[in-house]
């Protein structure tokens, strides 16, 4: 408790001094011609590589080089600049140097969780919509050498300036949207066509695949995404195409700082106006056309023995790198919309991918990495923002078992950030009992059979809740039967009901991430064997 109160103490301070940097910046950056933070990221991707602070106040020595000649502007912006020179450059330099003394404290003072929920909290607290806020944050977290709040603040960028685009593409209300024969075509930096790539095998067999190929050199993999229902595509063709490259340009987006555990989109591919594929480079070190296993596959092995469950150190560690990654994707404004490790097998139409996916470790052929799970499936995917729209898949009940009850109907609400914590509720359920949610029934006997319960909406609250769920004390721990039953529980949804009241939706956002870390992320980080 005594380390956690000093650590609050250092992070007070360091709120404390980027907001009088950020008061000094703004002060001066617009009217005496210093630099503005965005126009400095350049210069300060340079120097936050070495560990002291004198580099750092060469970045601010420099700062006076770049103001424009006296000759060019007033007395006024003249005198304003030398007193920036004079006096507040040197409370700059002070700002840098004890910025870097509490940067450089924190690993003396706090153990690797600690400093792991710490920066967590760092990241909600400085999560915002605003783009010169973000730019601000790139460039500030760039000088002091904090990569994660650099990328989370350059990824939240990407999503902010992709919203606005869509917002642009949309038809005016009471207009008809282009049909795709009349929407003209824009060039695209992520569009891929098929012969672009050498694939292996057939590229694909059916609408709903995953296929291996190659890409200049390098082995991918195609997540081929079908929808059924392309209503919404038909009458935003221009949103459509939109939302598929503002998606592609997120996915691009290095976000290994944050501990997000998905594949690096290197462009798309559009098979028809119903088939969208996701083109994904597989891992470093991955034989090369080395196809990937589903979670869903390792859970429903039929003749799974006592002795194929994971131990419990490995997925204790599988929970945590899924629940981080649904945490930051949320926190920089990005709905996943379909987290779940089902498959649809209704006769008709062939089994669709299922959006966790491992490779095996460097060596193996078969020795799955859990440590590293990908989550894909963006395909519904949206920014989270008031007003947006998004494809929603059609209702099927073995897909529906990982959707919220709220977002079932055929009537449901408009979808909300806490429906994704119920579905990560779901998969981590089944990778403490390490057993596809749908087949508790055949490995319980005594428990109703959940095939007949999967079109109930709140079949996971009678059946799951009721019993297997508290079984996941003596498998996995009280810390982390609770982490799933908030999860489950539906707790997270009353901060986005009309009785709790907040500023702004951005302030709502924090409070129910806070809330998340608490009882979800942190709770889970702390599980080990």
């Amino acid at each position: 408790m005594a380390v956690w109160k000093l650590f609050q103490a250092v992070f007070d301070a360091m709120w404390d001094a980027f907001q009088e940097s950020n008061k000094t910046l703004e002060d001066y950056a617009h009217i005496a011609g210093v630099p503005q933070s965005g126009d400095m990221s350049g210069q300060l991707a340079t120097k936050r590589q070495p560990s002291n602070p004198s580099s750092d106040l060469e970045l601010l020595e420099s700062m006076k080089i770049s103001v424009t000649s006296p000759k060019k502007r007033s007395m006024l912006g003249l005198a304003r600049t030398i007193k920036f020179v004079l006096r507040d450059k040197k409370k700059m330099e002070a700002l840098v140097k004890e910025l870097c003394h509490w940067n450089d404290s924190l690993d003396k003072m706090t153990s690797r969780l600690e400093q792991e929920s710490a920066r967590r909290r760092l990241r909600v607290h400085f999560s915002t919509a605003n783009v010169d806020e973000l730019q601000q944050l790139q460039a500030a977290a760039a000088l002091l050498r904090h990569q994660d709040l650099e990328k989370m603040a350059s990824a939240r960028t990407v999503i902010e300036r992709c919203y606005g685009s869509e917002i642009l593409s949309q038809p005016p209300v009471g207009t008809i949207a282009q049909s795709d024969a009349t929407v003209p075509s824009t060039e695209s930096d992520f569009r891929l066509e098929m012969n672009q790539l050498d694939w292996q095998g057939l590229p694909f067999m059916t609408d709903q695949s995953r296929a291996m190929a190659t890409h200049r050199g390098e082995s991918i993999v195609v997540d081929w995404r079908l929808c059924r229902d392309d209503t919404w595509r038909r009458q935003n063709p221009k949103a459509f195409r939109q939302r598929t490259e503002n998606l592609t340009k997120v996915l691009n987006s290095d976000l290994r700082a944050l501990g997000v555990a998905v594949l690096h989109c290197i462009g798309y591919l559009d098979q028809s106006s119903k088939v969208t594929g996701y083109a994904f480079k597989v891992p470093q070190g991955v034989t090369p056309g080395q196809k990937p296993v589903t979670l869903h596959q390792l859970l429903a092995n039929p003749s799974m023995k006592p002795s194929d469950v994971p131990d419990l150190g490995d997925r204790f560690e599988l929970a945590k790198v899924l629940a981080s990654t649904v945490f930051e994707i949320l926190n920089i404004g990005w709905l996943h919309k379909n987290i779940r490790a089902a498959e649809e097998e209704d006769g008709l139409t062939p089994a669709e991918p299922k959006n966790v996916l491992f490779w095996p470790k460097k060596g193996t052929r078969d020795d799955w990495d859990l440590s590293k799970p990908y989550l894909v499936g963006f395909d519904i995917s949206r920014p989270n923002q008031p007003g947006e729209m998004s494809e929603k898949p059609l209702a099927d009940p073995d897909d529906d078992i990982y959707r919220h009850p709220d977002y079932r109907a055929a009537h449901s609400h408009s979808f909300l950030p806490s429906f994704d914590i119920y579905s990560l509720g779901i998969i981590l359920f089944e990778i403490g009992t390490w057993r596809n949610v749908g087949y508790q029934g055949a490995r319980r006997p005594s428990r109703p059979n959940l095939e007949t319960h999967k079109s109930d909406p709140h079949f996971i609250e009678k059946i799951v809740m009721d019993g297997p769920v508290m079984d996941l004390k003596r498998h996995m721990g009280a810390k982390y039967r609770d982490a799933v039953m908030a999860c489950l529980g539906q707790e997270f949804d009353a901060i986005w009901g009309s009785e709790r009241t907040f500023e702004n939706r951005e302030e709502r956002l924090k409070f129910f991430q806070a809330e998340v870390q608490k009882k979800v992320v942190d709770a889970i980080a702390v599980c080990s064997a």
